[in-house]
């Protein structure tokens, strides 16, 4: 009898280990694929963050934060082009002390094709005095 109790506790924590073993450390993605990231910096003109593609791979983008600072005029239209179904567009207001637009996409959203970049794209006045696109992502 004690062998048999013995051998249910021994099979118990050995189920509980294996459980234990599927739950992901905090900060690390459960995403199957390769972790990118893409950004670009400007005070001028357009400024394009890009999840660059890779040939045979789709790339996924998972979030993006427009930032900007200094100026009068609105950052936008931000545009994320190359997705599956169409592009994303979205507006941000800048101020001289600054704004920022975060989207995070749970699902992450893929490319509309293999090979193929995600580019977030909006405009820097010419009174900014910066403007900073972030993206993040994966490719598999």
């Amino acid at each position: 009898m004690q062998r048999i109790f013995l051998a249910i506790v021994f099979v118990l924590a050995l189920a509980g280990a294996a459980a234990f073993a599927q739950v992901p450390a905090i900060g690390v993605s459960t995403v199957q694929g390769v972790p990118i990231t893409g950004n670009a910096s400007g005070t001028t003109g357009v400024v394009t963050g890009t999840l660059a593609a890779v040939a045979g791979k789709i790339t996924y983008i998972c979030g993006f934060s427009v930032s900007a600072i200094g100026g009068t005029a609105a950052v936008g239209p931000i545009t994320i082009a190359n997705l599956v179904t169409s592009s994303m567009v979205f507006q941000l207001a800048s101020s001289a002390s600054g704004s920022v637009l975060t989207q995070g996409f749970t699902p992450c959203i893929p490319a509309n094709a293999a090979n193929t970049a995600i580019t977030i794209t909006t405009t820097a006045d010419g009174t900014a005095t910066a403007v900073n696109v972030n993206s993040w992502g994966f490719q598999r």
